[in-house]
Parts: C-alpha cells; sequence; structure tokens
C-alpha cells in the first residue's frame, strides 16, 4: 500500500495499530451489567480538528471495552481533558440513557435534568455498574452524512476494514449471549434491521415509537439525539412495565 497516498487522501494519521484499535473497539462500562443500550455510531460532539486528531490517537490505545469515566479523561474538548464527574458533556444520548435507568428504579424525579446529569457523572458507563453502552458501528462521526465520509477514510486505511467490522459485529454478539443482559435498548428506529440482526429478534410494535422483541427483553426506540426521543416514551415503557419485565 502506498502510505503517503493513503495520508494524502485522510486528514489524519493513525498507525495500523491505532486503527485495529478504534474499529475493534466494543465500549463503555460493565459488559455483565443488567442493562446494555446499543446505539448507530460513537458521536464527535462539536469537536474542532485539533481535539479530534488527538481524540482518535487517544481511541487508538483504548482496550476493548472500558469505562467511560477513565476513557473520557484521556479525550479532549477545547484542549481540556473530558472530566465526566466535573463536567459531564451535554450530550442529550447519555440524559437519555440515564433517564431511563433511573425510571426503571422506579425513581419519581426521573424526569429531572440535575438527576440525569448527576446519573451521568458517577453511574453512567462504569466497569463495575448496572450499564454497558455500545455502537453498531465504532467509527466515530458527527453525524450521518459525516459518518460515510469517515467510513471511507477508514477504508483508506484499512483495506480488510469489511472484514475487521464483520469479526467486530460477531465479538459483539458472542458478549451478547454470553453476558445475556436482563434489557437491551436499542435507540434508532431507522436502523431496526441491524438491531434486529445483531439481536436476532423480529420486532413487535408496541406503538408509533416503541418496538420490542418477543420476549420483551429488547426494545427498539426513536434516536436518543436531535429531538426524537421525548418523556412520554420513557413514561409509556415505564407503564406497559417494559423497563423492568425483564429485570432478574
Amino acid at each position: 500500500m502506498d502510505v503517503q497516498n493513503v495520508m494524502a487522501k485522510t486528514p489524519f494519521q493513525l498507525s495500523p495499530e491505532q486503527v485495529s484499535r478504534i474499529v475493534g473497539f466494543i465500549g463503555y462500562g460493565n459488559t455483565c451489567a443488567p442493562v446494555w443500550f446499543i446505539g448507530l455510531e460513537e458521536g464527535l460532539g462539536n469537536m474542532d480538528s485539533d481535539d479530534t486528531d488527538r481524540n482518535l490517537i487517544a481511541r487508538g490505545r483504548f482496550d476493548e471495552t472500558t469505562d467511560l469515566y477513565k476513557a473520557h479523561l484521556q479525550l479532549r474538548a477545547g484542549g481540556h481533558p473530558i472530566d465526566v464527574e466535573k463536567n459531564p458533556p451535554t450530550t442529550q444520548v447519555w440524559r437519555w440513557m440515564a433517564k431511563i435507568m433511573r425510571a426503571r428504579r422506579g425513581e419519581s424525579d426521573w424526569s429531572e435534568k440535575k438527576s440525569a446529569k448527576n446519573y451521568v457523572r458517577l453511574n453512567l458507563g462504569r466497569s463495575e455498574g448496572e450499564t454497558f453502552l455500545t455502537e453498531l458501528s465504532p467509527i466515530p462521526a458527527h453525524n450521518t452524512v459525516g459518518g460515510k465520509k469517515w467510513h471511507g477514510w477508514f477504508m483508506h486505511l484499512d483495506p480488510e476494514l469489511i472484514s475487521h467490522l464483520s469479526q467486530r459485529q460477531e465479538r459483539l454478539g458472542q458478549m451478547l449471549r454470553q453476558s445475556s443482559p436482563h434489557l437491551v435498548v436499542c435507540y434508532g428506529r431507522g436502523s431496526a434491521d441491524k438491531f434486529a440482526q445483531l439481536l436476532d429478534v423480529d420486532w413487535q410494535p408496541v406503538s408509533p415509537k416503541i418496538s420490542k422483541s418477543p420476549d420483551s427483553r429488547c426494545l427498539l426506540l426513536p434516536f436518543f439525539g436531535q429531538g426524537h426521543m421525548s418523556h412520554d416514551v420513557v413514561r409509556d415503557l415505564f407503564d406497559r412495565g417494559l423497563l423492568r419485565s425483564a429485570q432478574g
């Protein structure tokens, strides 16, 4: 492979080992946790190019699974370490995860922003906690269009990317079967078929915004960002017993 030609086609430089670690990354938290969240792809937020470059290099050092808090201390936003405990990112995805977990516990203030923020600070995605956070794709992206561009860049860096992503998918499925979480929450209804393939389920409609597996162990919800999710969805889940029905 012509390395110089490859680097000219990508806006960042990564070694083969760094690319392998990024592509092989599974997720944050405790794989034995009772609740798994599965999204579409790792988000980058509004990072500038310098932060993006540094963060890709940092992600190239991640283990297959890692603690969300410890991992983000290696990342940068505005040139500063991301300290989830002191100043958690304002990503709506994490806040909705926190609200769902607190609703599942039966907390009366589950919908409050402050309570959700505190759950993110101290509980979400911890290596010994009650959640595991993963994605269908490990390749970071700012948005859907950006995701296609980043996928192309990684294809230049790793000619065997499709095979490696397939291996990661198999590994993720293996971990799911071994861990057997009580509840698997997928978010992003536009990728229903991909979630169904990973989980080997047929989605059954519950409401316009909720689908579930036949045993109610897996849920398919709207994407947690960009205003797609709402408190009414969480209330509906709780009222129908879908947040606790598969709890051991």
